[in-house]
């Protein structure tokens, strides 16, 4: 796990050392064991290490290929290096590390751009190959490692973070101007749009390619969930084999290691599959947890240790407080945008206590995006069913009622059900997870900005996926658009951004490619049965849950924002968001933000997740003054 940058100048410039070495110094959080810069004419890479596998100084990167023509400055995992390495030494391929990084290089050297498609892992890299002059940038499956691209007439920069172009001294800042609208309904910016203008995020599964001399880079998809029909079960038994030896296959190639390792654990069902399997292949194991000071609806630490003592882990947890909000400023840094998701802030904090004792952690991400672990995906099975006549009279009666005073309450869900289940299936799916509706962001938004905020705009991207999903049954259609915006834009860049602040590498066996691939040909019936979510998951693995994870009622990573807003932070909120000189105010109306601390204070809708994201937007506008 690594961070990386890198320069091509269209016209075959050498890009300078010292502005290389500047875009990888900011990053130096992502790989604190080293540093290395290469230019070369045309092009230079600029990599921070964090030494996983291979600790010896001959791994450390950029690297170059055994013939010296192509260059690479990598950034992740692969668990199939081993695999890959048999194959090119028998091709005649000789290696002098022991790493995965050497193993690309030869790849590349014997299937050129086919390689990417080899690779099984978490990764994003750039190489450089000086005998074609051309630059190859890609990014693994499901959009685990970030990867930003910055293009005008002159160069292409490159870099697992914004931060690191925008060290490069010229750098076109502008703010994208849909941008503000975009984030306040997804709380994030959909890929492969940014904050800036010239600045996007590369696709997931794909790989460019970069020539000098070419105007326009070559983009090509290399991969993409399996999009039907599902596969026919025929022995249900043979269904949970194969998902128990697809999860066990997944966890084992995640424990290669030269540095300790361990595992965050909430004492949800994915996290303790993951510590059951590790105890399994490894024996004892390090956990880590963490909870919510005075608010025990929020804290999972109690279900954590009950996992823990079953598999005898060496468990450690940590208390969350209002005054972690402390942290938002650095977390802001981090981050680069504004990131509407607040358990950005218990995952930095226990990524911070878990990098303490070891340097890679194993998580549960994944498990709910593959196999059906949301309440909202079995709301849009459940949805179709519902007579059109009935769904509408239900949106008018329950209108005008208010949400109420906690958010995820039975009363808050069933009426954001109701208000929008009798839209198509794209646009039901994403004002279910939305922050502000287009009809509130148009009110809210001052002129010039409300017109990015039309309904066709904000759920561009689903449209986009619903069209590509029509052969799936509901329940496969759904799971398939949250991979590719919530799971990509959201949980992705909340743990590697948290993680890598800390400088821990962390490892999602549910985003195993092979269990992946099975778990997406699967009918949506084996994954959701009623109000049982994740039915085959729970059956496959039954003899390695307990009964209290099992019928535990699904919590999330939540942060009980609501009540600190009505309390601890009150104050502070109001200075915040509505004192003047508020840079929020260019571009939301004052009066709306006003009316909506008071619809929060009059417990008439818990608007915690709201203020979360606007305060994140306030503090990035205060950091980038000339963007705005």
């Amino acid at each position: 796990m690594c961070g990386i940058a890198g320069i091509l100048y269209r016209d075959g410039s050498r890009p300078e050392e010292r502005v290389l070495a500047a875009m990888a110094e900011v990053i130096a959080h992502r790989g604190p064991d080293g540093q290395g810069v290469r230019a070369f004419e045309g092009c230079g890479l600029a990599h921070r290490r964090l030494a996983i596998i291979d600790l010896s100084e001959g791994a450390g990167q950029p690297m170059t290929s055994a013939d010296g023509q192509v260059h690479i400055a990598f950034n992740g995992e692969i668990y199939n290096f081993q695999h890959l390495r048999s194959q090119l030494s028998a091709k005649g391929h000789v290696f002098r590390t022991q790493g995965d990084t050497e193993v690309i290089l030869a790849g590349y050297l014997e299937w050129g751009e086919g390689v990417v498609e080899r690779l099984d892992g978490m990764f994003a890299l750039g190489l450089w190959d000086a005998r074609h002059r051309r630059l190859l940038l890609t990014r693994d499956r499901t959009g685990k490692k970030p990867l930003y691209v910055y293009e005008d007439d002159r160069k292409v920069l490159f870099a697992s973070e914004v931060k690191s172009i925008l060290a490069h001294p010229d750098v076109d800042r502008r703010m994208w101007a849909e941008a503000i609208p975009q984030f306040l309904s997804h709380g994030y910016v959909p890929t492969p749009g940014s904050f800036w203008a010239r600045i996007r995020k590369v696709r997931p599964s794909t790989f460019e390619v970069f020539t000098l001399g070419a105007r326009e880079s070559r983009v090509e998809q290399y991969w993409e969930f399996p999009l039907g029909p599902e596969r026919e079960v025929k022995d249900l038994g043979e269904v949970e084999e194969r998902v128990r030896e697809l999860f066990t296959a997944a966890v084992k190639r995640r424990l290669v290691s030269d540095v300790p390792l361990g595992a965050f654990l909430s004492g949800g069902i994915d996290s303790t599959l993951v510590v059951a399997t590790m105890s399994k292949l490894v024996g004892k194991v390090k956990t880590f947890s963490i909870g919510f000071e005075g608010h025990p609806a929020w804290d999972e630490t109690r279900y954590a240790k009950q996992v823990a003592e079953r598999y005898g882990t060496e468990h450690t947890e940590f208390k969350v407080k209002p005054e972690s909000f402390e942290l938002i400023e650095k977390l802001a840094w981090h981050y680069d945008e504004p990131f509407g998701d607040s358990s950005a802030i218990p995952t930095a904090i226990v990524s911070k206590l878990t990098r303490q004792k070891v340097t890679v952690a194993l998580t549960g991400d994944g498990g709910d995006e593959l196999f059906a672990g949301y309440p909202r995906f079995q709301a849009a099975v459940f949805a179709e069913h519902v007579p059109s006549v009935l769904r509408s009279v239900a949106r008018h009666a329950l209108e005008p009622i208010p949400a109420g005073e906690k958010h995820g309450s039975l009363w808050e869900r069933s009426r954001r059900f109701a208000l929008h289940a009798s839209q198509p299936l794209p646009e039901r799916l994403r004002n279910w997870v939305s922050l502000f509706s287009a009809t509130e962001l148009a009110t809210m938004l001052r002129p010039e900005f409300a017109r990015y905020a039309a309904p066709s705009l904000l759920g561009a991207s689903y449209s986009t996926l619903a069209a590509k999903a029509g052969k799936l049954d509901t329940l496969n259609q759904v799971l398939f658009m949250n991979a590719r915006t919530y799971l990509l834009d959201d949980l992705n860049v909340k743990v590697d951004r948290a993680s890598m602040a800390a400088s821990l590498e962390t490892r999602a066996p549910f985003l195993d490619t092979a269990l992946m691939e099975y778990a997406f040909s699967l009918p949506g019936s084996l994954k959701a049965k009623g109000t049982n979510l994740k039915w085959i998951l729970k059956r496959a693995m039954a003899a390695d849950l307990p009964d209290e994870v099992v019928n535990r009622k699904k919590m999330g990573f939540g942060v009980p924002l609501g009540a600190w807003f009505r309390d601890e932070l009150r104050e502070v909120l109001r200075e915040r968001l509505l004192a003047d000189g508020a840079k929020l105010h260019r571009f939301i109306r004052r009066e709306a933000l006003e009316n909506l601390v008071k619809q929060h204070d009059d417990k008439k809708r818990d608007l915690g997740l709201h203020f979360w994201s606007l305060w994140l937007l306030e503090t990035w506008l205060r950091a980038n003054p000339q963007e705005a």
